[in-house]
């Protein structure tokens, strides 16, 4: 459960990076959408994570003040996990009276978002803006912003209106391209997310089983 936590650290954070690419020239999207971000204190962003033999499948960070909450949704099967005051639960919502609880996660005092702003102060010294278009992808049009590291890098920000659909990041010398598609994402997050489940406490019997769920 440990890793578990840990890798809900680390997406909170590659999150907050995958948004925070930032120009130092005209005011783009991509702008406005950092400020947003660093603004607003609370996070909730929904990533298509791929298909599973329950259905389609994705992930979900919620971030607000210092809780954290990270949902994985097979569209059949769902397991919740929150971070809350040090300790971690995880729990499936279609059996909310049951729950694994895990007290020393070794991370008590944490400001998540000094956080978020390191990253955000890295990202901005790296990436620089390059332009817009427009691009045809699946038959849909998007406002493209393009970004590069002055070197290798191409990152591609395709949006629809105002929202950001999907990233893709380009690198020259592998030739690699890696998408991500965003589900959806807002600025304002409920306390139900971070509520913690009461009941029964099945954390030795059970703790195997949330780990390999949420991949820990």
């Amino acid at each position: 459960m440990k890793k578990t936590i840990c890798g809900i650290l680390a997406a909170v954070i590659l999150v907050v990076s995958v948004f925070s690419i930032n120009a130092f020239a005209a005011e783009t999207k991509t702008d406005t959408l950092f400020d947003t971000i660093k603004n607003s204190k609370e996070l909730s962003l929904t990533f298509t994570a791929g298909d599973t033999i329950l259905g389609s499948s994705t992930d979900t960070v919620h971030v607000k003040g210092n809780d954290i909450a990270y949902e994985y949704n097979t569209g059949f099967l769902k397991v919740m996990v929150v971070l809350k005051d040090g300790t971690a639960y995880a729990y499936l919502p279609m059996l909310p009276f049951f729950y694994v609880k895990l007290a020393n996660t070794g991370i008590i005092k944490i400001d998540v978002w000094q956080i978020i702003n390191t990253a955000f102060g890295i990202t901005q010294g790296v990436l620089n803006y390059v332009g817009s278009s427009t691009e045809t992808v699946d038959g849909k049009d998007y406002y493209v912003e393009e970004f590069n590291d002055r070197a290798q890098v191409t990152s591609k920000f395709y949006y629809e209106g105002d929202t950001l659909k999907m990233l893709s990041v380009k690198d020259a010398r592998t030739g690699s391209t890696q998408n991500t598609l965003f589900d959806s994402y807002s600025f304002t997050v409920s306390d139900s997310v971070f509520a913690t489940p009461s009941g029964f406490d099945l954390s030795i019997i059970f703790s195997w089983l949330f780990s390999a769920l949420i991949g820990a």
